[in-house]
């Protein structure tokens, strides 16, 4: 978030137990943030004005009120769950493909997406976790420019090709966080 502000942004925290995501988006110079999450949040009252919270069921009955009106949306290590049933989600093979729609519908034309999964070779394990490689990033990523991928490594970011999305094998567990903007 350095590279991209969030200057008077408002966005949206999808899966977040632990609100670090959304101490960096405040940090960064959000100003206000919607987290969805499956598990009931206890918000301390000096952030009620800047953070809340609402459950997946609740956040897609009243999808109309969101539409549409989010300046960004940041998920790190949650959508890979997405449809595996591991957290309680209902059983959804594509449940990650239909997150990433949710997210675009929620933003705003030009929106900015924070996103950290696993990226290796596409591959399921069990029901914990997707890898994302060619195949499966082309349809997560449809209808985004891609803007900037960064890695645990260094604060600049880095061009993600073939041999280093591949370069880990098939399940090793590497995570990068991409920067996408809506189009």
């Amino acid at each position: 978030m350095n590279d991209y502000r969030l200057d008077e942004m408002s966005g949206f925290v999808v899966g977040s137990m632990q609100p670090w995501v959304e101490v960096m988006a405040l940090k960064h110079g959000a100003k206000k943030i919607l987290t969805v999450e499956y598990n009931q949040l206890n918000i301390q009252e000096e952030f009620k004005d800047r953070l809340s919270s609402i459950l997946p069921v609740d956040f897609v009955k009243n999808w109309q009120q969101y539409a549409g009106t989010f300046d960004f949306a940041a998920s790190f290590s949650s959508i890979e769950h997405s449809g595996l049933g591991r957290y309680g989600d209902p059983i959804d093979p594509i449940g990650d493909l239909r997150e990433m729609m949710k997210i675009k519908c929620m933003l705003k034309k030009g929106g900015l997406l924070f996103l950290g999964v696993p990226y290796g070779t596409d591959a399921l394990h069990y029901n914990a976790h997707r890898y994302y490689g060619s195949i499966r990033l082309a349809m997560m990523f449809y209808g985004f420019e891609w803007l900037a991928t960064y890695s645990g490594e260094s604060e600049e970011p880095f061009d993600l090709n073939s041999e280093r999305l591949h370069s880990g094998g098939v399940f090793k567990l590497i995570h990068y966080t991409t920067v996408l903007r809506k189009l």
